[in-house]
Protein backbone atom coordinates (compact mmCIF):
# COMPACT_ATOMS: atom_id res chain seq x y z
CA UNK A 1 0.00 0.00 0.00
CA UNK A 2 1.34 3.66 -0.97
CA UNK A 3 1.78 5.84 1.86
CA UNK A 4 -1.03 7.96 1.24
CA UNK A 5 -3.37 4.98 1.43
CA UNK A 6 -1.89 4.27 4.61
CA UNK A 7 -2.20 8.41 5.52
CA UNK A 8 -5.84 8.20 4.26
CA UNK A 9 -6.64 4.84 6.21
CA UNK A 10 -5.05 6.16 9.55
CA UNK A 11 -7.24 9.46 9.51
CA UNK A 12 -10.64 7.73 8.75
CA UNK A 13 -12.69 8.02 11.22
CA UNK A 14 -16.07 5.68 11.97
CA UNK A 15 -18.67 8.66 11.75
CA UNK A 16 -20.00 7.84 14.92
CA UNK A 17 -16.61 8.14 16.46
CA UNK A 18 -16.50 11.43 15.31
CA UNK A 19 -19.90 12.27 16.83
CA UNK A 20 -18.73 11.58 19.93
CA UNK A 21 -15.39 13.33 19.71
CA UNK A 22 -17.42 16.39 18.71
CA UNK A 23 -19.84 15.88 21.58
CA UNK A 24 -17.11 15.82 23.91
CA UNK A 25 -15.13 18.89 22.88
CA UNK A 26 -19.01 21.03 22.63
CA UNK A 27 -19.34 19.64 26.35
CA UNK A 28 -15.48 20.27 27.23
CA UNK A 29 -16.10 23.60 25.70
CA UNK A 30 -19.51 24.47 27.67
CA UNK A 31 -18.10 23.29 30.73
CA UNK A 32 -15.16 25.71 30.37
CA UNK A 33 -17.47 28.83 29.50
CA UNK A 34 -19.98 27.63 32.75
CA UNK A 35 -17.07 27.41 34.94
CA UNK A 36 -15.39 30.62 33.66
CA UNK A 37 -18.91 32.39 34.17
CA UNK A 38 -19.42 31.31 37.61
CA UNK A 39 -15.99 32.51 38.97
CA UNK A 40 -16.84 35.51 36.89
CA UNK A 41 -19.89 35.64 39.28
CA UNK A 42 -18.69 34.31 42.33
CA UNK A 43 -15.79 36.82 41.96
CA UNK A 44 -18.68 39.69 41.50
CA UNK A 45 -20.52 38.29 44.58
CA UNK A 46 -17.22 38.32 46.83
CA UNK A 47 -16.93 41.91 46.04
CA UNK A 48 -20.73 43.11 46.59
CA UNK A 49 -20.30 41.17 50.07
CA UNK A 50 -17.08 43.08 50.38
CA UNK A 51 -18.56 46.21 49.28
CA UNK A 52 -18.35 49.50 51.61
CA UNK A 53 -21.12 52.05 50.00
CA UNK A 54 -19.30 54.98 52.31
CA UNK A 55 -15.43 54.92 52.95
CA UNK A 56 -13.44 58.00 53.27
CA UNK A 57 -9.95 55.81 52.98
CA UNK A 58 -11.46 54.73 49.27
CA UNK A 59 -12.52 58.11 48.44
CA UNK A 60 -8.98 59.67 49.46
CA UNK A 61 -7.53 57.03 47.34
CA UNK A 62 -9.69 58.31 44.88
CA UNK A 63 -8.90 61.48 44.82
CA UNK A 64 -5.19 61.16 45.22
CA UNK A 65 -4.94 59.32 41.94
CA UNK A 66 -7.15 61.97 40.21
CA UNK A 67 -4.65 64.72 41.51
CA UNK A 68 -1.81 63.05 40.39
CA UNK A 69 -2.34 64.02 36.69
CA UNK A 70 -2.00 67.43 37.34
CA UNK A 71 0.93 69.28 36.79
CA UNK A 72 1.28 70.67 40.06
CA UNK A 73 -1.34 68.66 42.93
CA UNK A 74 -3.48 70.80 45.34
CA UNK A 75 -2.40 70.92 48.46
CA UNK A 76 -5.71 69.21 50.75
CA UNK A 77 -6.34 69.73 54.56
CA UNK A 78 -10.06 69.43 57.27
CA UNK A 79 -10.86 73.28 57.80
CA UNK A 80 -12.92 72.97 61.40
CA UNK A 81 -15.52 74.98 61.34
CA UNK A 82 -18.47 75.82 63.82
CA UNK A 83 -22.14 76.76 62.90
CA UNK A 84 -23.86 76.14 66.27
CA UNK A 85 -22.30 76.27 69.56
CA UNK A 86 -24.30 73.46 70.70
CA UNK A 87 -23.40 71.45 67.57
CA UNK A 88 -19.67 71.51 68.19
CA UNK A 89 -17.04 71.10 65.07
CA UNK A 90 -17.61 70.48 61.64
CA UNK A 91 -14.96 69.56 59.14
CA UNK A 92 -15.01 71.16 55.98
CA UNK A 93 -12.40 69.53 53.45
CA UNK A 94 -10.34 72.44 51.12
CA UNK A 95 -8.11 72.11 48.55
CA UNK A 96 -5.74 75.14 47.65
CA UNK A 97 -3.75 75.57 43.93
CA UNK A 98 -0.80 78.02 43.50
CA UNK A 99 -1.09 79.58 46.89
CA UNK A 100 2.00 81.24 46.22
CA UNK A 101 -0.21 83.44 43.91
CA UNK A 102 -1.80 85.05 46.57
CA UNK A 103 -1.71 88.77 46.64
CA UNK A 104 -1.61 88.88 43.14
CA UNK A 105 -4.56 88.10 41.98
CA UNK A 106 -8.20 87.65 43.29
CA UNK A 107 -8.38 84.23 44.70
CA UNK A 108 -11.20 82.01 42.79
CA UNK A 109 -13.36 79.45 44.93
CA UNK A 110 -15.31 76.52 43.71
CA UNK A 111 -18.01 74.94 44.88
CA UNK A 112 -19.17 71.56 43.54
CA UNK A 113 -22.43 69.91 42.28
CA UNK A 114 -24.95 67.61 44.41
CA UNK A 115 -23.45 64.11 45.36
CA UNK A 116 -19.63 65.57 44.27
CA UNK A 117 -16.87 66.58 45.83
CA UNK A 118 -13.43 68.51 45.07
CA UNK A 119 -12.50 65.93 42.40
CA UNK A 120 -15.19 67.19 40.33
CA UNK A 121 -12.59 70.09 39.18
CA UNK A 122 -9.88 67.54 38.29
CA UNK A 123 -10.18 68.85 34.45
CA UNK A 124 -10.05 72.59 35.16
CA UNK A 125 -7.35 72.87 37.85
CA UNK A 126 -4.54 73.14 35.83
CA UNK A 127 -5.97 76.02 34.00
CA UNK A 128 -8.00 78.07 36.42
CA UNK A 129 -5.20 78.47 39.20
CA UNK A 130 -2.30 79.77 36.67
CA UNK A 131 -2.79 83.25 37.84
CA UNK A 132 -4.43 83.20 40.64
CA UNK A 133 -5.01 80.74 44.21
CA UNK A 134 -7.61 78.20 43.12
CA UNK A 135 -9.34 76.81 46.48
CA UNK A 136 -12.04 74.54 46.12
CA UNK A 137 -14.17 72.47 48.85
CA UNK A 138 -16.10 69.48 49.92
CA UNK A 139 -19.72 71.43 50.55
CA UNK A 140 -20.64 70.56 54.12
CA UNK A 141 -22.69 67.11 53.78
CA UNK A 142 -20.99 66.11 50.80
CA UNK A 143 -17.42 64.33 49.49
CA UNK A 144 -14.86 63.91 53.09
CA UNK A 145 -16.30 66.83 55.09
CA UNK A 146 -18.31 66.21 57.90
CA UNK A 147 -21.86 65.00 57.76
CA UNK A 148 -24.56 66.61 60.53
CA UNK A 149 -27.90 67.16 60.72
CA UNK A 150 -29.27 69.62 58.21
CA UNK A 151 -32.54 71.21 59.15
CA UNK A 152 -35.85 70.17 57.67
CA UNK A 153 -37.03 73.53 56.79
CA UNK A 154 -35.34 74.32 53.37
CA UNK A 155 -34.74 77.51 54.29
CA UNK A 156 -33.22 77.19 57.55
CA UNK A 157 -31.75 74.12 55.42
CA UNK A 158 -30.23 76.96 53.12
CA UNK A 159 -28.70 79.04 55.98
CA UNK A 160 -26.71 76.07 57.14
CA UNK A 161 -24.66 75.75 54.15
CA UNK A 162 -24.42 79.75 53.44
CA UNK A 163 -22.98 79.95 57.25
CA UNK A 164 -20.76 76.70 56.51
CA UNK A 165 -19.11 78.72 53.74
CA UNK A 166 -18.73 81.82 55.48
CA UNK A 167 -17.30 80.23 58.21
CA UNK A 168 -14.84 77.92 56.41
CA UNK A 169 -13.86 81.49 54.32
CA UNK A 170 -12.94 82.84 57.55
CA UNK A 171 -10.94 80.24 58.60
CA UNK A 172 -8.83 79.72 55.23
CA UNK A 173 -8.52 84.04 55.65
CA UNK A 174 -10.01 85.20 52.32
CA UNK A 175 -11.17 88.66 52.32
CA UNK A 176 -12.95 89.00 48.60
CA UNK A 177 -12.80 86.38 46.13
CA UNK A 178 -14.16 85.27 43.17
CA UNK A 179 -17.05 82.79 43.66
CA UNK A 180 -17.53 79.95 41.20
CA UNK A 181 -20.71 77.41 41.66
CA UNK A 182 -21.61 74.56 39.52
CA UNK A 183 -25.34 73.10 39.72
CA UNK A 184 -26.43 72.55 43.37
CA UNK A 185 -23.12 74.73 43.96
CA UNK A 186 -24.43 77.43 41.89
CA UNK A 187 -27.71 77.68 43.72
CA UNK A 188 -25.48 77.95 46.98
CA UNK A 189 -22.93 80.27 45.76
CA UNK A 190 -25.90 82.71 44.50
CA UNK A 191 -27.32 82.06 48.18
CA UNK A 192 -23.67 83.05 49.32
CA UNK A 193 -23.00 86.26 47.23
CA UNK A 194 -26.91 87.59 48.32
CA UNK A 195 -26.16 87.25 52.06
CA UNK A 196 -22.28 88.38 51.95
CA UNK A 197 -22.37 90.60 48.73
CA UNK A 198 -19.36 92.39 50.02
CA UNK A 199 -17.08 89.38 50.03
CA UNK A 200 -17.93 88.62 45.95
CA UNK A 201 -15.51 89.83 43.67
CA UNK A 202 -16.99 87.86 40.63
CA UNK A 203 -19.97 85.62 40.74
CA UNK A 204 -19.86 82.84 38.15
CA UNK A 205 -22.69 80.20 37.68
CA UNK A 206 -22.86 77.23 36.00
CA UNK A 207 -26.07 75.22 34.87
CA UNK A 208 -26.89 76.09 38.91
CA UNK A 209 -29.92 75.02 40.55
CA UNK A 210 -33.21 77.35 41.01
CA UNK A 211 -36.20 76.72 42.64
CA UNK A 212 -39.83 78.26 41.98
CA UNK A 213 -41.13 79.93 44.51
CA UNK A 214 -43.22 77.37 46.95
CA UNK A 215 -47.07 77.70 45.69
CA UNK A 216 -49.07 77.91 49.43
CA UNK A 217 -52.95 77.83 47.24
CA UNK A 218 -54.89 75.12 48.61
CA UNK A 219 -53.85 71.84 46.89
CA UNK A 220 -56.56 70.47 44.27
CA UNK A 221 -55.12 67.46 43.54
CA UNK A 222 -55.48 64.45 46.04
CA UNK A 223 -53.24 61.42 45.90
CA UNK A 224 -54.69 57.79 46.36
CA UNK A 225 -53.75 56.60 49.68
CA UNK A 226 -51.29 53.72 47.68
CA UNK A 227 -49.13 56.80 46.36
CA UNK A 228 -48.85 58.27 49.95
CA UNK A 229 -47.88 54.95 51.56
CA UNK A 230 -44.85 54.71 48.82
CA UNK A 231 -43.96 58.15 49.07
CA UNK A 232 -43.87 57.95 52.88
CA UNK A 233 -41.42 54.83 52.70
CA UNK A 234 -38.99 56.56 50.95
CA UNK A 235 -39.14 59.52 52.42
CA UNK A 236 -36.17 58.58 54.64
CA UNK A 237 -33.91 57.03 52.12
CA UNK A 238 -31.25 59.03 50.16
CA UNK A 239 -31.78 59.43 46.51
CA UNK A 240 -28.01 58.02 45.71
CA UNK A 241 -28.96 54.79 48.28
CA UNK A 242 -29.71 52.52 45.41
CA UNK A 243 -26.30 53.68 43.56
CA UNK A 244 -24.51 52.45 47.24
CA UNK A 245 -27.00 49.41 47.25
CA UNK A 246 -25.30 48.42 43.42
CA UNK A 247 -22.05 47.54 44.74
CA UNK A 248 -19.81 46.85 41.99
CA UNK A 249 -22.40 47.69 39.63
CA UNK A 250 -22.29 51.65 40.93
CA UNK A 251 -19.57 52.35 38.72
CA UNK A 252 -21.28 51.04 35.52
CA UNK A 253 -24.06 52.87 36.30
CA UNK A 254 -22.42 56.07 36.46
CA UNK A 255 -20.89 55.10 32.72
Amino acid sequence: MSEKGIYEKAVDIPPRTKFRLLLTASSLTGLSYLLTFNKSFLSWIGDWLRWCPTSAELLEQAETKMFSYLRKPPETSFVPITLDKEDGEYRIRSSVTNKEAEGKATPLVLLHGFASGIGLWVLNIDSLSQDRPLYALDILGFGLSSRPVFNRDAEAAENQFVDSIEAWRKKVGLKKFILLGHSMGGFLAAAYSIKYPERIQHLILADPWGFPTPDLSPRKIEFPIWAKAIAAMLRPFNPLAGLRAAGPWGKFMFQ
